[in-house]
């Protein structure tokens, strides 16, 4: 098959712009939070009638431990398939305070260039660019070279408890030669990321119970205390400056080869940003921005995400904690295997003395690793080079989470439209018009591609 000439696909993205930002704009202004369910079910709606608007066919699909999954397909001509994963829920890291923002964070308003709103960069701007990809080949007068087939996911759940049911269940409706996973960026030398990983997570709650119930302070000297055992099991698992002290804790993780040691090399870390949002002059253990930036892909770490227990009224009171909690987020990298990490700490607690805590599994995925030398991987990066006319960066390790293993029978590369300075995690998240552009002939140069391989 001859590769299919992207000009008339391309020309329609330019033509029909303006009509796909304001399609995008209407999805931003449906405030998908997972708080507010007929919002979630709203905007699954909303993109499944995209997806028929522009030739395809899409179902919500209820499933258990989520809101509808959006499963859909645009059909193209040959016999190559290429996935699209997104999610359409927002709000996924601390939103910040929306007294903050210069617009509301819901009105989708365009200013200097940019489209402000929540969720437009994680992850609303990806989930539109694929679907108007595969509609711009439609507006050209032209078959799509390759179908597309889509997972758009509302989370109920962050860790998405209900996704690897669902991708078994429908397993041959997801058949493809690659996939696009959710969301990249463009860095601040304008050069595309590509994202080759996602780490794992354990995540637990521990609870220390002490005592049937909450008594008086006045037998302290007699009685244990919940938080103090809590606070001490805990003080096993981690030293102070973070680094973990169980036995064996990392002792699977994948060593870096010296060609991923050179393209990490190459991945853009603003140390300084980061720094002075933390208000911190120094990176714990004195680390470089290089090393830092290794680090915070390649480091499994565990972080003590909350912790409860006593009375916190604000008053004073003469209690005995009984019952203390504490919530713990260990982040996987390659190589890492959940369960026997959770081996690990159940095990060394046993060894310390702590036995007797809870260990409850609130959360688990595998980290996952699409080789860098996949021809996949070859295949999105030159189409990068066709539309943003510089070399891509490709990230083999990322510091996100994520389910990406569930779909790890098939190489995985992630493409977005925003930028490092997008504010995913704070007031006025937003992407450049420009970006969302660049985003959109990017996926429709990686489809022609497909097309040809074998």
């Amino acid at each position: 098959m001859a590769h299919p000439d992207t000009a008339a696909a391309l020309a329609a993205v330019d033509a029909h712009f303006d009509e796909f930002v304001t399609e995008l704009q209407q999805l931003c202004r449906i405030r998908s939070r997972r708080q507010e369910p007929d919002q979630m079910v709203a905007t699954a709606e909303f993109i499944a009638d995209s997806v028929r608007r522009w030739g395809g066919h899409a179902d919500l699909v209820d499933w258990e431990h989520s809101y509808p999954y959006v499963l859909a397909e645009m059909p193209g001509d040959g016999d190559r398939a290429l996935l699209h994963f997104t999610h359409y829920d927002v709000e996924v890291e601390p939103a910040g305070d929306d007294a903050d923002w210069i617009s509301p964070p819901y009105a989708a308003e365009i200013h200097d260039g940019r489209v402000y709103a929540r969720g437009v960069a994680d992850d609303k701007g990806a989930l539109m660019s694929r679907i108007h990809a595969v509609a711009a080949w439609r507006l050209a007068g032209l078959p799509a070279p390759v179908t597309s087939r889509f997972i758009f996911e509302g989370k109920k759940w962050l860790h998405s408890p209900g996704l690897d049911s669902f991708v078994e269940a429908h397993a041959d409706r997801l058949v493809s030669d690659g996939a696009l996973w959710e969301n990249s960026w463009v860095d601040g030398r304008d050069r595309p990321l590509l994202k080759l990983a996602e780490k794992g997570v354990l995540y637990l709650r521990l609870t220390a119970r002490t005592l049937p119930r909450d008594l008086t302070s006045q037998n302290t000297a007699l009685l244990p205390a919940a938080t103090a055992r809590l606070a001490a099991a805990l003080a096993q698992l981690q030293r102070p400056d973070g680094t973990v002290t169980v036995p064996g804790f990392a002792d699977d993780v994948r060593p870096l080869t010296d060609r991923e040691r050179e393209l990490l090399a190459e991945v853009e870390f603003d140390g300084d940003f980061l720094r002075r949002r933390a208000g911190v002059t120094t990176f714990t253990g004195g680390l470089d921005d290089r090393q830092a930036a290794v680090a915070i892909r390649t480091v499994p770490t565990l972080t003590v995400a909350g912790i409860s227990g006593g009375d916190m009224r604000d008053d004073v009171t003469l209690g005995i904690p009984s019952t203390a909690t504490a919530k713990v987020e260990i982040r996987l990298v390659p190589g890492q295997d959940p369960q026997r990490v959770l081996t690990a700490v159940r095990e060394h607690l046993v060894a310390t003395g702590f036995g007797d805590l809870e260990v409850e599994v609130m959360a688990t995925s595998r980290p996952n690793m699409t080789d860098h030398r996949d021809p996949f991987v070859a295949l999105v990066a030159d189409a990068a080079r066709r539309v943003y006319r510089t070399e891509p960066v490709v990230e083999p390790y990322t510091q996100w989470i994520g389910n990406q293993g569930t779909l790890a029978d098939r190489p995985i590369v992630g493409v977005g439209v925003s930028r490092a300075d997008s504010g995913v995690d704070g007031p006025n998240e937003n992407i450049r018009l420009d970006d969302y552009r660049s985003g959109i002939k990017h996926v429709i140069e990686v489809m022609a591609a497909l097309a040809v391989t074998r």
